[in-house]
This record gives structure tokens, sequence and C-alpha cells, in this order.
């Protein structure tokens, strides 16, 4: 690993040395920030607090065309050019990272989805240390932290007017070469004021929870009525998907587009009625009991047998945004007092 100082005034300068990548990093429309393409590093909104979408859909979009038909409806060869060109994605949460490891065990394992792969492989990811956790996360009962590196090529943490730079792989340390004339090696004073953040972004954390009753709990816990008493307030309406950073189902539909039959690739929902639906009209989840409780044990349980870890970062979104006010945090509670 490699540390660099950068000034803050420097920031824009140091985007603008990217060559031949494509630059992504959240810019401000209305009330909120979302991760888009910049052709100019001027309109980058250094906004942690305000990302109801993660980074995610960077290597998954919502809508991905996979492939088209020809005319006698036999599908095209796609056309990864597109996902192949190189991309820097500036302002990275850590708890976001962290979910891009979780979502690569299950596109890159097993059978390979090649849009995601394409797009990942060629995808530098710099993070933005979380310096003010916010009142609903919880990422240090899940193995992270407001500083964690996992998933980055590269961390900036916020000195006062400057930045540190912690470097920890060779696609990271390739875009830092391009800046070297505005980096520099960093300071005592640096140093001591990023392991001051560091330390004060841990204790910031307001919210918490152990996983070893929820999982001992989750092996007795199938048929008890603890998922009816959850699910009252659930409206079944996907945000907490949607805004998730580790989900990453999908469905897949024939679409004409442009005047062209493609195929595409969309966010679902397991909270959706319409999720588990047969083409026979059964569905094994017909309640939105079922469907939370299938949620819990995805996050809970099954991606921990799996992976060997939680399918979830602790960025408290689902919670943040729920307009039921479902708390996840003590839904699993529940479960861990349960019996």
């Amino acid at each position: 690993m490699e540390n660099y100082g950068l000034k803050k005034d420097s920031l824009k300068e140091f985007l603008k040395t990217l060559q031949d990548v494509e630059l992504f990093a959240p810019v401000r429309r209305g009330d909120v920030t979302a991760f888009e393409h910049v052709s100019d590093p001027e309109g980058v909104a250094l906004d942690l607090e305000h990302q109801p979408l993660p980074a995610k859909k960077l290597l998954l979009p919502q809508t991905e065309i996979l492939f088209a038909f020809d005319k006698k409806g036999l599908p095209k060869e796609p056309d990864f050019r597109g996902t192949k060109k190189k991309r820097f994605v500036f302002g990275v949460r850590p708890c976001d990272a962290r979910g891009f490891g979780i979502i690569d065990s299950v596109y890159e394992k097993d059978c390979p989805d090649p849009y995601y792969v394409a797009k990942r492989s060629n995808t530098v990811l710099a993070g933005l240390q979380c310096s003010h956790p916010f009142p609903n996360c919880f990422c240090t009962s899940l193995g992270g932290s407001p500083s964690s590196s996992e998933g980055l090529d590269l961390l900036f943490f916020d000195c006062g007017g400057s930045y540190l730079i912690e470097v920890y792989t060779e696609k990271g340390q390739q875009v830092v070469k391009e800046a070297q004339s505005l980096l520099s090696s960093p300071s005592a004073e640096q140093i001591t004021e990023k392991e001051k953040v560091v330390r004060e972004a841990a204790e910031r954390i307001q919210r918490s929870l152990s996983l070893d009753g929820v999982l001992r709990n989750m092996e007795i816990l199938f048929e008890d009525p603890i998922w009816g008493d959850m699910a009252r307030k659930c409206i079944s309406c996907g945000i907490c998907t949607y805004t998730c950073p580790t989900c990453y189902c999908f469905d897949i539909q024939d679409e004409k587009i442009q005047g062209k039959a493609k195929r595409v690739r969309i966010w679902d929902s397991c909270m959706f009625g319409e999720y588990t639906l047969h083409a026979s009209g059964h569905n094994p989840r017909p309640t939105r009991a079922e469907r939370l409780r299938n949620r819990m044990y995805h996050k809970f349980k099954h991606n921990i047998d799996l992976h060997g870890i939680a399918g979830c970062v602790g960025c408290g979104r689902c919670i943040t945004l729920c307009p039921a006010n479902e708390d996840l945090i003590e839904n699993l509670q529940s479960i861990e007092s349960a019996r």
C-alpha cells in the first residue's frame, strides 16, 4: 500500500488528468446526488449523505440491453465494446464498495456474467472515507467500517485542507501515476489527522447488533408467526431492494426499442408479489410475510452459508428510505431475542 497527499483545491485538476478513461462521480440532481458519467469534473458533488441509489448501478444497470434480434428472430452476438471502456468511479462510500464484493461472488463465480465481468474488470473504484456516518449506519456490526478499504482500488481521507490517498491495487497505482505532479508524500500532520478521522468516524456509529443470536434462531424460526408481525407495516414497494448495494436479482424481458427487438435485463425485487409467480398461477410466496422472510433469510442466513458473509453491508438506506418505517435492525433484534 502506498500513501499520497493531495491538496483539496487540486482535486478537480487530479480528475482532469485521467486519460482515455470514463469518469463517473456523484453529481447533484435536485435534493440528491447520483453517480453519473461526468465530462467536466467541475460538476462533481462530494456528497455522501444524499445518495439514495448506490454506485452498483454503474456495473449492474437498472436497465441493460443484453442483445438484439435479427429480422429472422435470431439473437445477434452481444457487443461488449461499450462495457470494456476503462472507467474511474470516484466518491464511492466504503460500504457500497464492500457491496461490490458480495455481488462479485454471484456474478463472477460458477457461471460468470459476461456483461458484469467486462465492466468490473475495467473499473477503478476510488472511495471517499465516510467521516460522518449517518444515524442508521451499522457497518461495524457486519465486518465493515467507515474507513474500510475492501473492494476499493484507492481511498481518499479528508484531512482538512488536503486529502490523504491510500492506494491498494495496481489499477489504483496506474491512476495516480498520471497525476504525480499534483501529489506529494503525506506529512506527519496528514497521517495524524487521518488516524484521528478514522477513529472518530468509527465512534460516531450509533446503532449496532449481533448476528450470533440471529443465525442461531433462524435455524428454528422459519414457521414462526414473527414474520407476520414484521410484515404488518410492509407495503411491498421494493425500495429496500432497489436502494440496497448488495441486491442483484433481475428480470429479463423482450422489448421493442427504437423499432428493434431487444432482450433487456432489469432490476427485480423479491418483495414484489410477481417475483415468484409461476406461469401456472401458483405463487410459493403469496404473502408479504413470506416475502419478507425470504429476504431476511437470504441476507442473513443463505448468503453466509454459501459465501461466508452476510448479504448486507449496514449502509442503513433501507431503514432511512422505507416509506412504512420498516426497521431492519429492529427486525434482526426481534429475531435475536425470539424464544
